[in-house]
């Protein structure tokens, strides 16, 4: 039951507004009760003091004090309260027919605190006493109400609280569990909708009632979410078919040379051929599993790099030297800048050489004899920047921009025939893109292509 999130929101809801309403009743009860009893001093007060100046009147005119007795006496009754009239030494003179034989006993010190306006308590009785004439010393009124008339309010006060409180609680906890089974609604149907969701229709999307809520953009970023995951998914899928197909035609070859070989007897020359054969489809099979591995790890994080500043010009003739041979051996002329600028980067110095290996192996592979490869340094916006330029046969624009694709290759007879198996560029792009760099191309079908690599400078 607390497990669901509505619950618990209506748990906290209710705890937060039951202490709220509790703190509220609290207040508003002591508050009405100094009102009540402020209210009663006041009309105590008021109610003596008109006793005192009646009593003054009718002393003034008939000039006896036991007439003004019974004239204010039998003319002033006030409901629930009790009037009594006493000298200056406290002594009953008058009072209220309600009051016969329980008169009160008011002391001294109370009569003189009375010059200052005094209230006091008496037998659950809230009394005021005034002086009859502030100039002279006649006595004083006094009037006396009990304190249940206030404490009965208050109950009345206390009863309602006590019924209404819990009442506003329960309603408005019912109306808070309401709100937040209707608020928390989308997310039980993204709920159910993500549930649908399999490796097998990760194409499908969350509904997004409103874009501009919480919810909605949450509902957003899970779609882009699966969306990724989609991507991502689709391209393993090409890549393990990509994957298959590349290694199945050398083992396929592999196979069938071996089965030629063993069915009869063969002079030396056709196994030292069938062998050559064998070998040679074997490194093409090496060189597309050491791929693998390599691209197994992409995206590339910063341990699977030993970044060091490496001086990029020594790089660059280092890989010049080493791809020599092999333009040599396909009648190209492979050359670089005479003065390479001294620039330092700082990378992996084997990832870096092997990068550039590649391009000046994907230029050999698509330059025809007679061409020229060229590879330069300079320093660009920032940048450090390589550029591997040959007179190949160029990239046509529609697949330029999937060239660095894995397995991708624009003629893929020709590039089998070659060797290739579309992971030397997708390779430089994975290095390059590890280092912080970018890698581009610019071709033309039949005007070859230039390879640009911007690397930031090292610290």
């Amino acid at each position: 039951m607390f497990d669901s999130v509505r619950t618990r929101l209506t748990l906290w809801y209710a705890t937060v507004l039951a202490l709220s309403l509790i703190a509220f009743a609290v207040l508003v009860y002591y508050g009405a009760a100094n009102i009540f009893y402020a209210r009663q001093d006041e009309l105590l007060r008021s109610t003596a003091e008109t006793v005192a100046s009646a009593y003054l009147q009718e002393l003034d005119e008939e000039q006896s004090v036991a007439k003004a007795n019974e004239v204010v006496l039998a003319q002033m009754v006030f409901p629930n309260r009790y009037v009594e009239v006493v000298d200056a030494n406290g002594s009953a003179v008058a009072w209220s027919r309600n009051l016969a034989g329980h008169q009160f006993t008011i002391s001294q010190a109370t009569l003189d605190e009375a010059q200052r306006g005094s209230f006091v308590v008496l037998n659950d009785l809230r009394v005021a006493v005034v002086p009859l004439s502030p100039g002279r010393q006649l006595g004083f009124a006094i009037v006396a109400e009990p304190l249940s008339v206030v404490e009965e309010g208050l109950r009345r006060l206390r009863r309602d609280f006590l019924f209404g409180v819990p009442l506003i609680l329960l309603l408005a906890s019912l109306g808070g569990y309401f709100l937040a089974r209707k608020s928390l609604l989308p997310i039980a149907l993204m709920n159910q909708q993500t549930q649908r969701i399999t490796a097998e229709n990760l194409s499908a999307q969350l509904d997004v009632a409103n874009p501009r809520d919480e919810v909605g953009r949450l509902a957003i970023t899970i779609n882009e979410l699966l969306t990724r995951l989609d991507a991502a998914f689709q391209e393993q899928k090409r890549f393990i078919a990509d994957a298959s197909h590349e290694l199945r035609t050398p083992l396929a070859v592999l196979r069938g040379e071996t089965e030629v070989a063993l069915q009869k007897e063969r002079g030396t020359a056709d196994y030292q051929e069938s062998l050559a054969l064998i070998k040679d489809e074997a490194e093409r099979l090496s060189r597309i599993v050491e791929n693998l591995f390599l691209l197994a790890r992409e995206p590339v994080d910063a341990p699977s790099l030993i970044k060091e500043p490496v001086r990029l010009d020594g790089l660059v003739n280092e890989c010049v030297r080493a791809a020599h041979v092999l333009a040599m051996q396909k009648g190209l002329r492979l050359t670089s800048d005479d003065e390479l600028p001294a620039i330092t980067v700082n990378g992996d110095d084997e990832m870096l050489k092997r990068m550039l290996l590649n391009l000046i192996d994907n230029a050999v592979k698509y330059t025809p004899p007679g061409g020229q490869i060229s590879v330069g340094l300079r320093t660009q916006n920032g940048h450090a920047r390589i550029v591997v330029t040959d007179t190949g046969i160029g990239i046509p624009a529609a697949d330029q921009p999937r060239i660095f694709d894995r397995f991708y290759r624009v003629d893929k007879a020709r590039s089998r025939a070659l060797g290739g198996a579309g992971l030397g560029l997708s390779i430089s792009r994975w290095i390059v893109e590890g280092h912080s760099g970018s890698l581009s191309v610019e071709s033309a079908p039949d005007r070859g292509s230039a390879f640009t690599v911007d690397l930031p400078f090292g610290d």
